[in-house]
């Protein structure tokens, strides 16, 4: 099988001659473990691949991994006080909804760069995934502020309504570009949980959320894409929707959950793209501890074909090596019976 077969038939449900893997560090990792990823890439070749997407020059200003100030390609500006991690917005742009009077979303880019991510995929027989992911509630909070953004989902003002449909409008463009190119799978990013419940209730999700993602996953089924979403935290209320909606596959921090529920619920219903756990095992475990969350992950939630999983890790600056190699070669080793 090609690394794009293994991931495809993963997502089908079919039978694969091993468990597809991804992985990928945060440059905080890389300068405490210089030449350890390449290694393990040495090892453990990724199925998943880049799409070859650049921004065009100037449309970021700084490094957002970097200490320092950092502007994306909508204008937020990232503070960040430590360097190999992601900073956060600290002055808004839309303090106040007076602001959206003058505020323009940047049209401009939409479009720019598929030449070369067409190129890409076509000379890869990696799996390929669309970049920059619609994530309609994060891009509010990075416009808005976060205390801003869950004061408005109470109160409801017209202005909440107006910016949110600035950026869906926005996504729904650039989901058009990307439907039209040649990735195998669109991807969508929100993180809704945190560690033991959805950041808002369920029916307001719902109601304000959920028809958003119904056209992004739409747009990708009719393009004959998979659909794939991250989201973290504990997200088990809203996996129904999601599947209902026509979700191929989330990456879940599916550790912050019950697995033996999410086991009962959406086994072979929903590929589990990963994860591994980040927060503790990665970083604090050990390769035991690294083999046995392995091996539950399998057990619990691919199906009777060993599909519907896919191996897959983020990798924080405290992660120990020798744990992200374990979980590689214990999934491995899975599949070799």
């Amino acid at each position: 099988m090609t690394a794009r077969e293994r991931v495809a038939a993963a997502l089908r449900g079919r039978p694969v001659d091993r468990i597809p893997r991804t992985y990928s560090s945060l440059p905080g990792f890389d300068h405490a473990n210089p030449g350890v990823m390449e290694r393990i890439e040495r090892r453990f070749p990724q199925d998943v691949v880049g799409c070859g997407f650049r921004w065009p020059d100037g449309a970021q200003q700084g490094d957002p991994c970097a200490v320092g100030t950092y502007v994306d390609e909508w204008g937020c500006a990232f503070e960040n006080v430590h360097g190999g991690v992601i900073g956060q917005v600290k002055h808004p742009i839309i303090d106040t909804y007076a602001a959206l009077d003058t505020f323009k979303p940047p049209m401009t880019l939409i479009g720019k760069g598929m030449d070369l991510v067409n190129r890409t995929c076509e000379s890869t027989d990696g799996f390929t995934m669309s970049a920059v992911a619609p994530q309609p509630f994060e891009r509010i909070q990075f416009l808005r502020g976060t205390e801003n953004v869950f004061c408005d989902l109470i109160e409801q003002p017209p202005g909440f309504f107006r910016l949110l449909e600035i950026v869906h409008e926005w996504n729904m463009r650039w989901l058009e570009h990307w439907c039209g190119s040649g990735v195998d799978a669109i991807v969508l990013a929100d993180d809704w949980g945190t560690q033991r419940s959805l950041l808002i209730s369920p029916e307001l999700w719902r109601t304000i959320f959920r028809p958003l993602y119904a056209e992004y996953i739409a747009a990708a089924k009719r393009a004959g894409k998979f659909a794939y979403m991250h989201s973290d935290g504990y997200i088990i209320d809203i996996l129904e929707d999601l599947i209902e909606l026509g979700l191929d596959a989330i990456n879940a921090q599916v550790t912050c959950m019950d697995m033996a529920d999410l086991s009962r619920r959406f086994r072979g219903r929903l590929t589990f793209w990963g994860q591994m756990d980040r927060q503790h095992m990665l970083c604090f475990g050990t390769t035991d501890d690294a083999r046995r969350e392995v091996r539950e992950f399998y057990e619990h939630l691919a199906d009777s074909n060993g599909a519907h999983v896919v191996a897959q890790m983020y990798i924080e600056p405290s992660a120990r090596p020798e744990n992200i190699e374990a979980v590689l070669d214990a999934f491995e080793r899975i599949t070799a019976g």
